[in-house]
């Protein structure tokens, strides 16, 4: 396992999304795969995991972009990271966010995948002392944690 398996496996993961295409999903997926989404809904075992991947996808939900920023790949481990853009139309509502993620692999499939998310608007609060806005939406989203 290398660097460019890890990044063909996670581009197939994130194509079979935007394609709603199971079987590529299954292609890329460990038997045993264990799933961890950054809304905490956890999916375990293959059997689970292609339950949820028809579920979203029999209805109008859909990924419109899962676009892969940055992959770096730690071979002694089998493990890559990931940074990434994400936008989707789940439940009528429109979704966009930056995000990242921690995937690990077995017999060249994603046995683990850790997802994690980060706000797609940035905003710079130390750049100014004049930018008091931005301190107080730093602030105020400290609060609302």
């Amino acid at each position: 396992m290398n660097r460019n398996q890890a990044f063909r496996i996670i581009g197939k993961y994130f194509e079979s999304w935007i394609k709603k295409d199971i079987e590529m999903f299954g292609k890329v997926v460990h038997d045993a795969a264990i799933i961890k989404e950054c809304t905490g809904a956890v999916m375990e075992g293959k059997n689970e995991l292609v339950n949820w991947f028809t579920q979203w996808n029999n209805s109008d939900n859909k990924v419109d972009c899962w676009e892969i920023k940055e992959i770096g790949f730690d071979e002694a481990s089998e493990a890559a990271f990931v940074e990434w853009r994400f936008k989707c139309l789940y439940d009528a509502q429109e979704y966009e966010w930056d995000g990242a993620s921690i995937v690990y692999f077995k017999d060249s499939l994603i046995i683990e995948l850790n997802e994690y998310k980060m706000k797609q608007n940035k905003f710079f609060p130390y750049r100014s002392v004049k930018n008091k806005e931005s301190a107080r939406e730093y602030r105020d989203g400290l609060d609302s944690r």
